[in-house]
């Protein structure tokens, strides 16, 4: 698979989550369980994604981690900060739990940007246009 396809379906993968995520009506209160899971998840997988994204520049056959990076772990990080946010999204309540998991998951998101932008750079630098993955 060439690897300016697995860019633009990771790109498009994003999209359609985050399209999908705000086009749900307010639940209310029914999410909120989930918050916690998600929080922490956020900056775990955020962290593995930068890890990741480091680790494509060290490894010298790192074609098939660009296809996991960019397809999943990265847009898992990206997608369950922005769940987070979303699910308070109508909570203005100051409880330290709620800011606490809210700034989870902007440290996760952040780590997930930060790992797509060493992610896209490595492919912009090392990888010819229309190349597939393994050449």
């Amino acid at each position: 698979m060439p690897t300016w396809l697995l860019v633009l379906a990771s790109f498009l993968l994003v999209a359609v989550v985050l399209w999908f995520m705000f086009r749900m009506p307010a639940s209310g209160a029914a999410l909120f369980p989930w918050a916690p899971p998600l929080a922490l998840s956020s900056v775990w997988l955020g962290l593995a994604a930068t890890a990741l994204a480091v680790g494509l520049w060290v490894l010298d056959h790192a074609d098939y981690l660009v296809a996991i990076a960019l397809l999943l772990i990265d847009p898992a990080a990206l997608a369950t900060g922005i769940l987070v946010l979303w699910i308070y999204r109508h909570e203005d309540t100051p409880k330290e739990t709620v800011v606490l998991q809210k700034q989870q998951a902007c440290v996760g998101i952040t780590l997930a940007l930060l790992a797509v932008a060493v992610g896209y750079a490595f492919v912009m630098i090392h990888k010819a246009p229309f190349t597939p993955v393994g050449q």
